[in-house]
């Protein structure tokens, strides 16, 4: 599972960087950076900037992993602590990582606590704790999904309007964490041999992560474990999407786009026949620009399950 770089080449000026920048968030997230550009452009290479800090701490955990082991990578991410530290307290280490990440708070205010709690999600990870409960896949997707919500707050709200609209921002990225491991259960298993879906679940329809691997067909029972999995994502968009109409109007279509284009990976697994193991969910330009104008996602839902998709 290749991981491009996400450390920058050396650049000869601001405008290079800036360009680096945005090219680096489009290839690493082509749903997000699309929804981005439906954001004021004052917030743009910010958020950028932030996304690059959230990319760097998962590719020590599910890249640097594989090429150095858990340890050393668990070093890599106590380093990355310690570098955050240097840059919330006004010294950046000197690259463009840190560097705009301290322009970035010295600008917006940053919350620490989420950018924090990104590299506790890290360390769960290296540290190989289990996924046994729902509960447990709540909790891991505030680290590494919640806390990307929260962290974004800042570039798309009054700083006073904060205490109102985290709980918010962080179910929306409980519920986008989720349907990444919704669409990611193959790459989990084959690349890293982690599962994120509740151990509970397997046991209670039945079935071993290890044994989809080896079977062509999705049995009926893990379908039924998925659409338990999406519920819970589906429940914490809907909840989270009823409060975009509290941000300001130049943020909302941006915001309501990206729920929506992540939102519809679940409708894709479900295209797929649920066969997230041979198979990696996407969805596609055209349906992505759909999204922008149209939620069509329950009214697809319905069609794919009836089709026998479900």
């Amino acid at each position: 599972m290749q991981e491009p770089d996400v450390v920058a080449p050396d650049l000869d000026s601001r405008t290079e960087e800036d360009e680096w920048l945005w090219a680096s968030f489009r290839y690493h997230s082509r749903t997000f950076s699309m929804a981005a550009r439906l954001l004021p452009s004052r917030v743009q290479l910010p958020v950028a900037a932030l996304y690059l800090f959230c990319r760097h701490v998962d590719s020590i955990a599910d890249h640097r992993v594989l090429e150095v082991g858990p340890k050393a990578a668990l070093d890599e991410v106590h380093a990355t602590w310690d570098a955050l530290d240097a840059t919330l307290a006004g010294h950046p280490p000197d690259a463009l990582l840190w560097r705009r990440l301290h322009e970035v708070h010295n600008r917006f205010g940053l919350h620490r606590t989420p950018l924090y709690e990104l590299l506790e999600g890290a360390i769960w990870d290296l540290e190989d704790r289990p996924i046994r409960t729902l509960d447990d896949l709540v909790d891991y997707s505030n680290l590494v999904g919640g806390s990307v919500g929260a962290m974004m707050l800042p570039f798309l709200a009054d700083a006073n309007a904060y205490s109102q609209l985290e709980g918010a921002a962080r179910e929306m990225g409980i519920a986008m964490q989720i349907t990444n491991i919704v669409r990611d259960v193959g790459e989990d298993l084959r690349h890293l041999d982690r599962v994120y879906l509740p151990l509970n679940w397997f046991e209670a329809y039945g079935i071993t992560p290890e044994a989809l691997t080896k079977r062509d067909i999705v049995p009926e029972a893990y379908s039924q474990l998925l659409e338990d999995a999406m519920a819970a994502a589906e429940a914490r968009y809907i909840s989270s999407m009823a409060t975009i109409g509290a941000l300001p109007w130049s943020v909302r279509t941006g915001i309501r786009a990206a729920a929506r284009m992540y939102r519809e990976i679940m409708n894709e697994v479900r295209a797929l026949g649920y066969d997230n193991i041979r198979h990696r969910a996407y969805v596609s330009t055209p349906r992505k620009l759909w999204c922008v104008c149209a939620d069509t996602y329950s009214r697809r839902k319905a069609r794919l399950q009836q089709n026998g998709n479900a």
